[in-house]
């Protein structure tokens, strides 16, 4: 892989051969810092085409690039990606979690909610925890998130109260999440309060791991800054044709975050959607 330049950056997408995560590498690519990057995919042949294509615009891009076979859903095939990482002694500045599913239609039951909750919750976070130590210090970790995750759709006070409250841990977060899955299971989740959606859910449960992380000494010690964010409604296999952004559009809040100081601020660990702060 090509030597970096002055300011550069090592930077690992996951799920970037196409939408979202691709336009960000390509934004990030075209920067006159010379960032390289780790291209987290889960079928390489697709990467490979991919990154062949994005040459056309950015002719050093396959130097500055490698390419990692990376399934979130796989337990296996993360501790293979680590492995690689390891032995090459590759250390990243930026992790942007961007590998996420949606279901397509109107189902939902208990197979709905394992699909989706496998990588947009308990995927993300086998990975991020996995490859957290080849974080370098002063890095980042950046999860694209969603509006559908907004605590509102919470219909029962108790459990936003219970999701939003300042000393969550992360192993009640991770109880809460196994009681939506019973809940589902036993068909009782209208009565619980939680709402008809399994996206909606695994994205509220992500931001709030993000708060939880962005509190945290592991964090915290090592000046390493966390955030959650919505990209918008984009146009992507995900967002369909219907959708309100273009790509260029949706990689502005990612991008704006990957550019802030490399200093832990009273933001750490929250959710922004138009590069700025929301409430989730």
């Amino acid at each position: 892989m090509q030597s970096s330049g002055a300011g550069s950056k090592k930077v690992l997408i996951t799920g970037s051969n196409k939408g979202i995560g691709y336009g960000i590498l390509k934004n990030l690519g075209k920067r006159p810092e010379k960032h390289t990057f780790i291209m987290a995919v889960r079928n390489v042949e697709l990467g490979k085409k991919a990154l062949e294509e994005l040459s056309k615009e950015i002719p050093d891009i396959q130097s500055r690039t490698e390419i990692l076979e990376v399934d979130i859903t796989n337990s296996d095939i993360i501790d293979k990606a680590l492995k690689t990482l390891v032995s090459k002694n590759i250390k990243i500045d930026c992790l942007i979690n961007n590998a996420a599913i949606a279901w397509k239609g109107d189902a939902f039951n208990i197979e709905v909610v394992t699909t989706i909750f496998k990588p947009n919750f308990y995927g993300t976070i086998e990975f991020t925890e996995k490859f957290f130590p080849y974080l370098n210090d002063n890095g980042k970790v950046i999860i694209i998130g969603s509006r559908a995750g907004l605590i509102k759709n919470v219909k029962s006070e108790s459990l936003r109260n219970l999701i939003m409250k300042d000393s969550l841990t992360k192993d009640e977060l991770m109880n809460l999440s196994h009681k939506f899955y019973e809940d589902v299971k036993n068909n009782v989740y209208e009565k619980e309060g939680w709402p008809r959606s399994a996206y909606s859910m695994s994205k509220i449960f992500i931001h709030a791991y993000g708060r939880i992380m962005g509190k945290s000494s592991p964090y915290i010690s090592r000046n390493i800054q966390i955030y959650s964010l919505c990209p918008g409604w984009v146009k992507t296999d995900m967002g369909g044709p219907k959708a309100s952004l273009t790509v260029d559009q949706g990689i502005i809040t990612p991008c704006f975050l990957f550019d802030l100081p490399c200093t832990i601020s009273e933001n750490q660990g929250k959710f922004y959607a138009e590069s700025k702060v929301i409430d989730f």
